[in-house]
């Protein structure tokens, strides 16, 4: 259901000397307005890679894979359940770190990264094709890897589909790797509109649920197309449009290339008066067409 966030809190107290405790990352900086030395800490943990306290304002940020800390790996999807296990399991690890209590109540939002493991066994390079061909309202789309990856993006916000055994097989165990393989994995980003939508003052709480990780992947799988291809053709309905059967190849032909090609790429195989009458002729005709790819749901 998720996999990064991004957490503050405050006000909260550190001592310094836990702090330094930690050999952290540290810069010391005077603040004209309320001419105090102030100093900013990031401290690295296995478990929670980023950490970041900010004395000035007392703030506290952290930054972590939920399924990591959970499971070790973010192949392994958390459900509903595992939530609670989350925040106690960083509740924990601040205790010790930091020698802190912080309410699970208190956590703010500022990153949420929502994913999702469709397994689709070997065609998981023709889903990223696919999907590659298409634009999400406002968002740009571009292709990585040659077809391993396909994102459409904004300043705000970000959404991706990708293979996830090949990006696993750079830095994850053998196991893991095996365990990604047919996974097609989906990450939205969200946005802040999004977030505050849902939760008006973004907290933890509210925002990591099976609430808002339906609200979220409900609007990206809705605005996916999925093109009709050509099925098996009778042999009836052939000799039945026999006469037309030079302008069937042709469609044929055509179709496969736009299933090969986006749109721009084809354009430069034709003439601009043919590929319009080619558009034009593949509309009127009627060959028999089924769904290429099986819809890309997620069960309640």
């Amino acid at each position: 259901m998720f996999d990064t966030v991004m957490l503050k809190v405050s006000p909260v107290y550190i001592e310094p000397e836990i702090l330094n405790s930690h050999s952290p990352k540290s810069v010391t900086y005077y603040n004209k307005e309320t001419r105090a030395v102030h100093t900013k800490y990031e401290i690295y943990d296995d478990k929670l890679p980023y950490i970041k306290y900010m004395e000035g304002s007392r703030t506290l940020f952290v930054q972590v894979s939920m399924p990591k800390l959970l499971y070790g790996d973010n192949v392994t999807l958390i459900d509903e359940v595992d939530i609670p296990l989350f925040f106690d399991c960083l509740q924990s690890r601040i205790m010790h770190l930091l020698d802190i209590e912080i309410p699970h109540s208190d956590w703010t939002v500022l990153r949420c990264d929502i994913s999702w493991n469709f397994q689709v066994g070997n065609q998981v390079s023709e889903y990223v094709r696919m999907l590659s061909k298409q634009q999400m309202p406002f968002k740009n789309t571009t292709t990585y890897n040659q077809d391993q990856t396909v994102e459409y993006w904004n300043k705000s916000s970000r959404t991706m589909f990708y293979d996830k055994q090949k990006q696993t097989k750079k830095k994850e165990a053998i196991a893991v790797v095996e365990r990604s393989k047919g996974i097609l994995r989906l990450e939205v980003k969200s946005s802040v509109y999004d977030m505050k939508k849902h939760s008006s003052t973004r907290k933890a709480e509210e925002l990591l649920s099976k609430k808002f990780f339906m609200y979220i992947t409900g609007k990206v799988l809705e605005q996916i197309e999925y093109p009709d291809v050509v099925s098996d053709i009778d042999f009836t309905w052939l000799m039945n449009n026999r006469a037309d059967i030079a302008k069937i190849e042709t469609m044929l032909g055509f179709q496969m290339l736009q299933r090969m090609f986006d749109e721009s790429t084809l354009r430069k195989l034709y003439a601009s008066s043919t590929y319009a009458n080619r558009k034009k002729t593949a509309k009127k005709m009627t060959i028999p067409t089924g769904n290429c790819l099986s819809v890309l749901a997620i069960n309640d």
